[in-house]
């Protein structure tokens, strides 16, 4: 997000702050049928789940197909709805989730959030990663030979950076056969990588450089594990300042 935007103009350009809007939005994915995570208790557990029904008195969605975590989203007190439709990312916070009876099925019921965020692909946010034990990305050839092990600097739904001592061995455009970078002890992501653009830094110790890469063709789950990531990382980032 540029720096330069004033308040207004981000919430023109980021935010749908409009009933009418956000009602209109919600709907499509409903109509689309548009799968929808929803992450709660810090990111650390999420459903997937499809909205039934938007209306001024309240969103709909429903259960998800672990019982386990359906029950856990009941006493969660406020949880994130994420979706992807025609490469948009679409994100607004649900409070106090209630199961009920929704016609002849369970279903969550939610109040309408009062704003939705919608980011093009080429605007999602890269967040920052943790300098202490840092995510590592290992990119490899076609020969399943290593070509580089670095720790990474930030990650998005759409991709990461780095930020190394020296000159790559690549130039931007070039198409990387796997990248291999372990989410959790359970969850290891995997699929090619472009380089998006490679950055110039000059520090007193010598040059380095930032390199950002977009995933290619990244499965449905990977995507996922990542956007969860990226909310644990954030819940947690905002628990240690106090915020």
């Amino acid at each position: 997000m540029s720096a330069s935007l004033s308040n207004e103009q981000i919430e023109d350009r980021y935010f749908l702050l409009g009933q009418v809007e956000i009602l209109s939005t919600l709907n499509d994915l409903a109509h689309k049928r548009e799968a929808v995570s929803v992450y709660f208790n810090g990111g650390q557990h999420f459903i997937l789940s499809l909205i039934l029904s938007a209306r001024p008195d309240g969103l709909v969605f429903d259960l998800g197909g672990d019982p386990k975590s359906n029950a856990l989203l009941e006493k969660a007190e406020q949880c994130v709805f994420m979706a992807f439709p025609d490469g948009i990312r679409v994100q607004f916070s649900g409070f106090n989730p209630q199961r009920f009876s929704w016609g002849d099925q369970d279903a969550f019921w939610v109040p309408i959030p009062t704003r939705i965020i919608r980011l093009q692909r080429r605007e999602n946010y890269r967040n920052l990663l943790p300098i202490a034990n840092p995510f590592r990305a290992k990119l490899s050839d076609q020969d399943g030979d290593l070509i580089a092990n670095w720790p990474m600097h930030d990650l998005s739904v759409g991709g990461f950076g780095v930020v190394i001592d020296g000159e790559p061995k690549f130039k931007v455009g070039d198409t990387i056969h796997r990248v291999w970078i372990t989410l959790s002890p359970k969850t290891n992501l995997h699929c090619a990588v472009i380089v998006r653009h490679i950055t110039q830094i000059e520090k007193h110790k010598g040059l380095r450089y930032q390199i950002g890469f977009s995933f290619v063709d990244l499965p449905r789950a990977m995507d996922i594990a990542v956007q969860r990531t990226i909310i644990h990382i954030e819940y947690e980032r905002h628990r240690l300042l106090g915020k």
